[in-house]
């Protein structure tokens, strides 16, 4: 195949939640961990804002979109892990965000014939960007901006 012939790809991340699972960018993730306890959020934080975690010398926002997409707040199981995600914005106060996941993330590869945009109840949230099938598998595309600017007005 010549380089002409050769169909755009991106390499995706699969990222397991209880009400289904998230596609982002490979290159937004920066390390997956084993779960782990949140301190404590500021007052009147929305419940989708589990807390801090402390990684790498860093206090990181965790956000479960299992709650944010109406989910009841479940005890993480023994499989639970923690993704730690790049912020896409540059003047960010928060160089990652720590989203919960139900067990390990699959990577994906995403061309133009292996995702579709589909119709979902939940595609109406502000935090959420599409409703996607991939691979005959359906996801959501976080809105990492929207989602970012919300952590932004809620830890100052």
């Amino acid at each position: 195949m010549s380089g002409k012939e050769r169909k755009a790809e991106i390499r995706g991340v699969l990222l397991p939640l209880q009400a289904g699972q998230l596609l982002i960018p490979n290159l937004l993730m920066s390390e997956v961990i084993g779960y782990r306890e949140p301190d404590e959020i500021p007052r009147g934080a929305p419940d989708w804002l589990l807390g801090l975690i402390v990684w790498r010398h860093l206090t990181v926002p965790l956000v479960s979109y299992d709650v944010l997409l109406g989910e009841p707040i479940h005890e993480p199981g023994h499989r639970a892990r923690i993704a730690l995600c790049k912020t896409i914005s540059a003047a960010s106060a928060q160089p990652y965000t720590a989203l919960l996941l139900q067990s390990i993330p699959r990577l994906v590869s995403v061309n133009e014939q292996s995702i579709r945009i589909t119709d979902n109840e939940n595609q109406q949230h502000p935090l959420l960007s599409h409703c996607v099938s991939i691979n005959d598998q359906q996801a959501w595309i976080p809105d990492l901006d929207a989602l970012e600017a919300s952590l932004q007005q809620i830890l100052g």
